[in-house]
This record gives structure tokens, C-alpha cells and sequence, in this order.
């Protein structure tokens, strides 16, 4: 009865932001700032911040932050650390896009040899044979490719500069070589050609019924899994968004409701964020690093989880008060938006198309333990179809 009533709770979203709106209330009766594990679940790096498209939806078009590429030798010494610390995600990918780094594929090897489970996002465009086979060589474990329609049209308004041949013919390139070259590793679903492969689509008001089916058409046999989310003012850099799905409500009353019932954001609790210049923020939305709590290597991992500024930010969203952090205040994210939300919806539009996926993009908190598990109980590699090494998809019955 209980599995019932959350599952009823989590696929409506009022219901879902009143109750989690109460328990961030009650937690704070107790602990003002919250229950932070000892050391961060995950690090996302922000390789360059630098990107060679303009999203109608994204902020990077309006940061003001000038384009730089992280130093190796800060990235290494982070990635020390995470061993030391038993961190076990990375993340390469915040605001810019991470291919326009030189040393990409150099940087997914380096975690994926200090044991790390690590992914990238992308928007595919620079993903030409050579920088496919570099990154299927690095062995990451999950390539996440960013694309809103497979109609050149829509792509057009959404994603200005993105072309959508030039994209579908690095994807296929992509998966050959992942299909014949990829390392064979421990995944949760069991040893795979690495790294899985998804796309990651944001909906906007052009992803019609006809859109949604040529999408699938189109992408359905080049990936393994899909997610899905709602577009947001990403920490309200985005205020005039023409793609925005269009509501009953005006967006201004529509906000003040939501925002009246916000959950707190997840991330004070769950990650920091390593962006170019070395500056650490808390935020995938913190185009200017106005979210900063520190810098790295000067002070370290542990340092910055637990220092002043933490703290105080955990407070605030414990508190619904963000004085001094007038971002989080504004941004949309929380109001909308949730792992839960998208998993729902992900499930919904992968059950309408028929699409069942044959190894999750949604990673557990802790991939490396869930994989040993998964090994233990799996039969000797030998005797695994090659089918199942190679991952793939395959329609519903």
C-alpha cells in the first residue's frame, strides 16, 4: 500500500512538491542543515565552458564568464583526491561543451583508470572517427548525446548551428566503433561494451506527436536509453523562451504557486562542481560562477564540502530563505523539475514509442558497488551472446 501511495505521490507533481516541501521543513526542526554525507556522492567537471552552438533554452549564449579549458594538472589532482576520498562519480560536462577541450578523451581515461565511474555529455557535433575512437578507447561509462528533434526545422530555432545529418552520422559512427572496439567492463546491468550510449532530449512546445515519432525513428536503433526532461530558466538566465511549452496559467502566477510549495535543490547535499577557472559552485545552472563556494586545488575536496559557504547554502534551501543567494531563489529548476519527474516521464514517452531499453543511462548513487553485485551474479563472459555485449535496444514485444 505504502509502494502505492509514493508511486501516486511522484507522478503528480503538486503532490510530490507538498511533500517534499514538509519534509525539508521538519528536517530543518532538527538539523538546519540538513544531512550532508561526509564527503560529496559525485564531482561534475566543467572541462571548458566554452560551447559552438547557442540554445534557445541554455544561458550560455548570455554568460558573461570568458572561455577557458581546465588545466590537466588541477583535473589530476582532483581526481586524486576523489580515490582518497572514496567519491566514486565524475561527471564531464557543466556549461560549455566538453569536446572542445583538446584533452578530453585524455581526461575520461585518466578517471576510468583511477577506477572512477564516469560520464560525459555532449552535443555530438565534433564526434568525428577519430575523437569517437578516443573516447571509446578512454572507456567511459556512459556517453550522453544532447538533441531536441530529428527534423532539421525545429532544430533550427532550438539548437542554431547544429546540423542534423552531420549529428546522426557521428552517432553512427559511434556506435560501430563502441559495437567493435569497446572495452569490455563491469556495468550495472552486467559486463558491456563500454561506454552505453543515450540521448538526452529537453521537450519544448515543437516536440509534437509527428516530432516525437521521427525521433524515435531516427535515434531508436544508434542508443541504448533515452531520458527526457522539461526545459527551465536555468538559474534564471533564461527569461523569454520561445520553445517553452505553453500553460493555462500565466508563467509569473504559475511560478509564485510552485514557488510557494519548492522542494529543496539536491545538489548542496550531492555534488560540487569543478568549473574551468577552478572555481567550485554547487549549481549545473551557475553560468557565472555566482553560486562559488570556494576554489580548487587551494583548498581541497573535503575542505570545500564542509566550509562556511556550504552551510549556508544548505541552510537557505533547508529555509526556503536565500538571502545572499538570490539565484537559487529565482531559478525554475526546483519548481519543476526532479530526478523523479524525469524518470516518470522518460518511462511514459519510452512505454508510447515502444522503445525498451537494453541498459540504463540512470545511474545508482554508487555504479562501481552496484556493478560488483551485478558480476557476482552474472554467468561466465564466455558464455554471453554478443548481442548482450554489445548493449542496443530492441522494440516491445
Amino acid at each position: 500500500m505504502m509502494r502505492i501511495l509514493r508511486g501516486f505521490v511522484r507522478r503528480h507533481l503538486i503532490l510530490q512538491r507538498c511533500v517534499a516541501h514538509a519534509r525539508a521543513r521538519w528536517i530543518a526542526r532538527k538539523h538546519p542543515e540538513g544531512l550532508a554525507p561526509p564527503v560529496p556522492r559525485r564531482v561534475i567537471v566543467e572541462p571548458t565552458n566554452a560551447c559552438n552552438l547557442a540554445c534557445v533554452y541554455c544561458g550560455n549564449k548570455d554568460m558573461l564568464r570568458p572561455a577557458t579549458y581546465l588545466d590537466l594538472g588541477v583535473y589530476e589532482e582532483l581526481l586524486d583526491q576523489m580515490v582518497a576520498l572514496g567519491i566514486p562519480r565524475l561527471t564531464l560536462h557543466t556549461i560549455g561543451e566538453p569536446t572542445l577541450h583538446p584533452q578530453v578523451a585524455r581526461m575520461l581515461a585518466m578517471a576510468v583508470e583511477r577506477e572512477r565511474c564516469v560520464m560525459m555529455s555532449t552535443n555530438g557535433t565534433l564526434l568525428d572517427e577519430d575523437l569517437a575512437r578516443a573516447i571509446v578507447r578512454a572507456s567511459p561509462d556512459v556517453i550522453n548525446v544532447s538533441v531536441d528533434a530529428a527534423d532539421q526545422d525545429v532544430l533550427k530555432v532550438l539548437r542554431p548551428g547544429l546540423k542534423l545529418e552531420r549529428l546522426l552520422a557521428n552517432l553512427r559512427t559511434f556506435r560501430r566503433i563502441r559495437d567493435e572496439e569497446g572495452r569490455v567492463r563491469a556495468s550495472p546491468q552486467g559486463p558491456m561494451r563500454m561506454p552505453t550510449i543515450s540521448v538526452t532530449c529537453v521537450l519544448t512546445r515543437f516536440f509534437t506527436r509527428a516530432v516525437e515519432r521521427r525521433f524515435f525513428d531516427a535515434f531508436r536503433e544508434l542508443v541504448d536509453d533515452f531520458e527526457f526532461h522539461h526545459a527551465n530558466n536555468h538559474g534564471d538566465y533564461v527569461h523569454e523562451d520561445p520553445s517553452a511549452p505553453r500553460h493555462m496559467l500565466p508563467a509569473r502566477l504559475r511560478d509564485a504557486i510552485y514557488g510557494r510549495i519548492r522542494e529543496a535543490c539536491h545538489f548542496p547535499w550531492d555534488a560540487l562542481y569543478l568549473l574551468s577557472d577552478g572555481t567550485i559552485s554547487v549549481c549545473r545552472f551557475d553560468f557565472d560562477a555566482r553560486v562559488k563556494v570556494g576554489r580548487f586545488p587551494e583548498q581541497g575536496i573535503a575542505e570545500l564540502w564542509n566550509c562556511d559557504a556550504m552551510r549556508d547554502l544548505r541552510r537557505a534551501h533547508l529555509a526556503f530563505d536565500f538571502e545572499g543567494w538570490s539565484q537559487c531563489r529565482d531559478c525554475t529548476a526546483t519548481l519543476y523539475s526532479s530526478r523523479d519527474e524525469h524518470l516518470a516521464l522518460t518511462r511514459r514517452i519510452l512505454r508510447r514509442n515502444g522503445f525498451v531499453p537494453r541498459r540504463s543511462a540512470w545511474l545508482p548513487v554508487d555504479p562501481r558497488r552496484t556493478a560488483a553485485r551485478t558480476a557476482a551474479a552474472q554467468v561466465d563472459l564466455a558464455d554471453l551472446s554478443p548481442g548482450l555485449l554489445h548493449g542496443g535496444a530492441r522494440r516491445a514485444p
